[in-house]
């Protein structure tokens, strides 16, 4: 029987950068540094897909959704090391892979063929056309097993021309497949994908649920674990320190929102950022602004108060209600390949004065 050649698309892009994935360079699929159990905000979707399996009603297409950092992909790896798994462990509250069958070894070495796997890297982010192209070949080849999984992450990282391939697949897929993948904004995917795939979605943990889970597992102090819940980085399911420095660019939005003449300084420290990062921790930090001028309490643990409260003293409050469409279209263009330069100088001038968009229409 002939068996595909690797288990990996794109080869070259899928380098550890997720520390929470515990995503090692000498495999592409290594052993999660968390259990799904140990997790209890992904019991109900782990549930639901198991449920789904049990019936013989698991469709060719899943779609892992939940915010970053809460294990999406961690979970959607579960997934497929159970269903390809030879004898998986099927005691109720304990089902996993027994990680000890050929299947398990194969996968576990990072040389399963029925494995195809699209992740991400700091360096390449966007999934092209190229890489869809490998996948589909991929999934002509004769099986290893009786089930073929391709997992995505973040499948909004898409291109059109991308999106248009892997929905070619998903309307014919071959017998014994199944496309699983993941998001952190399943609505930037086209209606056309998502209209032909199920939705597993995981629901935000509560603040206290969160910062007991980190303070039980890690040994952390409550107020460590709750500015980690509080910035939500990738990395908040290993108990590290997000991997970029959240106090300067907020020190710098200070400055913009308090000394108009400051905007070239601002830009070059939000340059030193993820764009995608930078626009929702400015996002998250908007929120808190908002409760304040609304009267409620915020949420921000104490380490971060004071930017919050400096932020929210710098501007009404109806100038923050229009700030909101400025960080909302910033952050849905993120991902896009713009002049990083040119996007960060409009986001800083837009948040000064956010009616300059309409001025100069």
């Amino acid at each position: 029987m002939a068996r595909a050649r690797t288990s990996k698309v794109g080869a070259d892009k899928a380098k550890p950068k997720n520390a929470a994935e515990d995503l090692a360079a000498e495999s592409p699929w290594p052993n999660s540094s968390v259990d799904v159990a140990d997790m209890p905000w992904l019991r109900a979707p782990w549930d639901r897909f198991l449920s789904m399996h049990r019936q013989n009603r698991l469709p060719h297409g899943l779609l892992v959704a939940g915010a970053s950092g809460l294990g999406s992909l961690t979970l959607a790896r579960e997934m497929a090391a159970y269903l390809l798994c030879a004898d998986p462990v099927t005691t109720p509250g304990a089902e996993r892979a027994c990680g000890e069958c050929a299947s398990c070894r194969l996968r576990r070495a990072g040389t399963h063929p029925d494995i195809q796997l699209l992740v991400r890297d700091g360096a390449n982010k966007d999934i092209s056309v190229d890489d869809i192209r490998t996948l589909i070949e991929s999934f002509s080849l004769t099986r290893y097993g009786p089930l073929r999984v391709a997992l995505i992450e973040q499948a909004e990282r898409m291109n059109r021309s991308a999106a248009n391939g892997l929905l070619k697949l998903l309307e014919e897929p071959p017998p014994g497949s199944l496309f699983l993948m993941t998001s952190e904004r399943a609505d930037l995917l086209p209606s056309t994908i998502r209209s032909r795939i199920q939705r597993l979605a995981i629901a935000v943990p509560g603040r206290a649920t969160l910062v007991d889970w980190l303070t039980l597992r890690y040994g952390l102090a409550t107020e460590e674990a709750e500015l980690l819940w509080f910035i939500g980085d990738d990395r908040l399911m290993d108990g590290s320190p997000p991997a970029w420095d959240w106090q300067s660019p907020t020190m710098a939005w200070v400055r913009l929102m308090t000394e108009r003449d400051q905007v070239l300084p601002v830009v070059k420290q939000w340059q030193t950022m993820d764009r995608d990062v930078l626009a929702r921790w400015l996002m998250r930090l908007w929120v808190e602004v908002m409760r304040m001028h609304s009267g409620l309490p915020t949420e921000a643990p104490a380490s971060i108060q004071p930017f919050i409260q400096k932020l929210a003293g710098a501007r009404s409050k109806s100038h923050w209600l229009k700030v909101h469409r400025v960080l909302l279209e910033f952050l849905q263009s993120a991902k896009h390949p713009l002049n990083e330069e040119l996007a960060l100088d409009r986001l800083a001038l837009d948040l000064v004065d956010p009616d300059l968009p309409a001025r100069l229409a």
